[in-house]
């Protein structure tokens, strides 16, 4: 068994995906302090906002320089700024309004669900990025 491990964090995609997952988790928990720090003195859309952009700029780097060890490219980075544009606007937006407008859901409330369903949207639609992003590149 110890030498299956060994042998698994011997590669480097399970590496990067190590990395990938603490980076996640690091700018999920940037995002919500942010969230709810902001949120003290400010409405929940300049909260979701702020907390979103600060966690997408620590991402953005950790994930290119830490994770993946590489350097910026100016098409992923177009691709993947407006994918997360997207995201913030359109989904977390729309789902914030949804469940705090419409519903009556307290915002610290509806900060939970709303991340949990945008992060899924935001992979999604991130690995369409990439993937596209990777057949202009051949």
């Amino acid at each position: 068994m110890i030498e299956k491990i060994k042998e698994l964090l011997g590669h480097k995609e399970t590496r990067q995906f190590i990395r990938f997952c603490i980076v996640g988790g690091t700018c999920a928990i940037i995002d919500a302090a942010v969230f709810y720090v902001v949120r003290l003195f400010a409405p929940y859309q300049v909260a979701l906002i702020s907390g979103y952009l600060i966690s997408l700029c620590v991402n953005y780097l950790l994930t290119v320089y830490w994770t993946f060890q590489t350097k910026p490219a100016a098409f992923n980075f177009v691709g993947i700024i407006g994918a997360h544009m997207f995201n913030l606007f359109v989904v977390r937006m729309g789902l914030m309004l949804l469940f705090v407008e419409v519903m009556g859901l307290k915002d610290s409330i509806a900060y939970i669900p709303m991340a949990v369903i945008s992060a899924v949207t935001n992979y999604l639609v991130i690995r369409t990025v990439v993937k596209y992003s990777r057949k202009k590149e051949e």
